[in-house]
């Protein structure tokens, strides 16, 4: 029998100093929907702990990757045979893991967030809509003409997961980490996916629970799923639901705008889109860029992913599709005056 669940509500997230201005804003979209609860960050590097190091919110707790180490100690043994990316892959369980020890109550609510992530409602929502499971996963809901091309990257999207501390829970967790630490590719193998195609196998395990409301985790990818709508001056519904949170995964500054991740997945950059989720976002990313370039002195680009041969490539292909975004307006532009 499970223990009996709490109130008690943690989050937990990575980035670099390049991500920063990513992180920073997901975690102020937080508090400004009145979610106060303590977010654990692993820094990635030295900028992001001195940025936060005087940032001023209390329940902000800073992990290094030593930290992370020390407490699992087959991490510091796999890290020389993975790229950077995949190494933070290694690292998204026993993150959670990590945070629900700290934690130290029993049936409290972990949750992994992506960085680029951003609330546009209460994110206790979601919470609720967990019901009595212990672990939370969200679909991917690609549209019909894309899931036999992605399918290899997984059923299940791992920008939202939810761990409740309890047996169920900390079953699947531990499961979940030992399979990162065993192997934790870049590349679809086997059924295989990063951090992110293990989440195929948690319905094999009891008490987890698909989230399946559009308004959870909309995305590039599925914006064509569902029905987006935006009524001035900044309400947006998915389904006919106010969304909750959205995906920028994509996103990149260029030439002065930022082009979308929408034309990845030959999804319109509707003007419901463009108004009502993507512009909101862009100036609040943007005013955090300028406090981040002004404390750190100067400005801050994202890692390449992916090194040698295959990081220029990667990094070409990146480019052309930034300027192909930009030609066909798919892609915001922020005012001067923010």
């Amino acid at each position: 029998m499970n223990e009996p669940r709490t109130k008690a509500v943690a989050y937990c997230t990575y980035f670099d100093t390049g991500y920063l201005s990513r992180g920073l804003t997901m975690i102020e979209s937080l508090r400004h929907h009145g979610d106060n609860a303590l977010v654990f960050i692993l820094a990635l590097d030295s900028g992001v702990r001195d940025f936060f190091a005087d940032y001023g919110d209390k329940n902000i707790q800073i992990i290094s990757l030593q930290d992370l180490e020390e407490f699992e100690p087959r991490l510091s043994i796999v890290r020389p045979q993975r790229s950077r990316v995949e190494f933070y892959f290694t690292c998204t369980p026993l993150l959670v893991r990590f945070a629900m020890d700290q934690m130290k109550t029993l049936g409290a609510t972990i949750i992994y967030l992506d960085a680029d992530l951003y609330f546009f409602d209460q994110p206790q929502l979601a919470i609720t809509s967990l019901g009595d499971g212990s672990v939370g996963i969200i679909e991917h809901r690609y549209p019909k003409r894309l899931e036999r091309r992605l399918s290899k990257y997984g059923r299940f999207n791992v920008g939202w997961v939810a761990f409740v501390d309890d047996e169920q829970g900390r079953e699947v967790l531990d499961w979940y980490g030992k399979s990162t630490l065993e192997w934790c590719g870049d590349k679809p193998l086997d059924g295989k996916y990063a951090d992110q195609g293990y989440l195929d196998s948690f319905p094999l395990f009891a008490g987890v629970t698909v989230l399946r409301e559009g308004a959870f985790n909309l995305a590039p990818w599925n914006t064509e799923s569902h029905d987006v709508r935006f009524t001035p001056p900044g309400t947006v519904t998915v389904d006919g639901k106010s969304l909750n949170f959205f995906h920028f995964h994509g996103l990149r500054s260029f030439g002065g705008q930022f082009v979308t991740g929408q034309i990845l997945y030959g999804a319109k950059l509707t003007q419901a889109l463009k108004q009502g989720v993507y512009l909101p976002y862009v100036l609040h990313l943007s005013r955090n860029e300028i406090v981040i370039e002004s404390k750190m002195g100067g400005q801050v680009d994202i890692s390449k992913r992916g090194s040698g041969l295959s990081g220029i490539l990667g990094g070409l292909r990146r480019s052309a599709l930034a300027l192909l975004s930009s030609l066909a307006r798919n892609s915001v532009r922020v005012p001067r005056n923010i």
